[in-house]
C-alpha cells in the first residue's frame, strides 16, 4: 500500500491526537462505530478478523506511514476488522472535523487520499479474483513474490502458519501449496522461513500462470 510520504506525516501531528498502544493492546474491534483516520507514526499494526470458532485470520501488518479507516470518514459504515498492535505504537488518529480541517489547510491531502484508496481497492479486487480463479499453490507464489519485492530479499522470515493466515487456508492446505513449489524448484522452504531460489523465475511462474494478460506498472 502507498504509504503517506515523511512532509504529510510530520504535519499530522498538528491535525489529530496522538495515542501509544504497547504490543498486544487492542486498537479497535470489528463492529466500533468511532470514526477517524488512524495514521502510523511507529511500530506494525496486525489488521484481522476471528471467526465463529474462535480461528483468528489475519488480513494485513500495517507499518509506518500505512493508515486505516479512511472509509470511516466519509460513511456511517462500522469498522470492518479488528486492530491490534503487533508492537509497541505510537498513532495519530484524526477525528472528521480535524480531517476537514486539515484539508482545507492542504488540499493535497484529497489527492493522497483519493490514491490510496484506490490503490487499496485495485488490490481487493486482485485478490478477489486470485481466490475465485487460481489453484493454491499460485495464489501462495503470488503472496511470495509480492513479499520479496516489498522487502527486498529472497529469503523470507515467514512460517507456514503465518502463509496459512496470509491466504485464508488451513496450515493443511498451504502445507500441500509450499509442497508443490518446492518441487517445482521456485523455492526452498525451512523452519521460519522461505527461499525464493530465483525471483525472476518466480515472476515468470506467476505470469504464466494467472491466467490472465499481465498488468504493467
Amino acid at each position: 500500500m502507498r504509504q503517506l510520504p515523511q512532509s504529510m506525516l510530520d504535519v499530522a501531528h498538528e491535525y489529530g491526537r496522538m495515542y501509544r498502544y504497547p504490543k498486544g493492546q487492542l486498537i479497535h474491534t470489528r463492529g466500533d462505530s468511532k470514526p477517524g483516520l488512524s495514521i502510523i507514526v511507529k511500530g506494525v499494526v496486525k489488521v484481522g478478523n476471528f471467526d465463529l470458532e474462535g480461528r483468528y485470520q489475519l488480513t494485513a501488518l500495517l507499518k509506518e506511514g500505512d493508515t486505516f479507516g479512511e472509509f470511516t470518514l466519509f460513511t456511517d459504515l462500522p469498522r470492518t476488522h479488528n486492530a491490534t498492535a503487533f508492537s509497541d505504537c505510537e498513532i495519530i488518529l484524526i477525528n472528521q472535523k480535524q480531517f476537514a480541517f486539515w484539508l482545507a489547510k492542504q488540499p493535497i491531502v484529497a489527492q493522497y487520499m483519493l490514491t490510496n484508496i484506490s490503490e487499496k481497492l485495485h488490490t481487493v479486487l486482485e485478490l478477489l479474483d486470485d481466490i475465485k480463479r487460481l489453484p493454491t499453490h499460485v495464489r501462495l507464489a503470488k503472496v511470495l513474490l509480492s513479499l520479496c519485492i516489498e522487502q527486498e530479499t529472497t529469503n523470507l522470515t515467514i512460517r507456514q502458519s503465518d502463509c496459512a493466515e496470509l491466504l485464508g487456508l488451513t496450515v493443511l492446505s498451504t502445507h500441500k501449496a509450499l509442497k508443490t513449489l518446492n518441487n517445482l524448484e521456485l523455492i526452498q522452504s525451512y523452519y521460519g522461513g522461505i527461499a525464493v531460489s530465483e525471483l525472476d523465475r518466480l515472476k515468470r511462474f506467476v505470469s504464466k500462470h494467472s491466467s490472465v494478460l499481465p498488468l504493467e506498472y
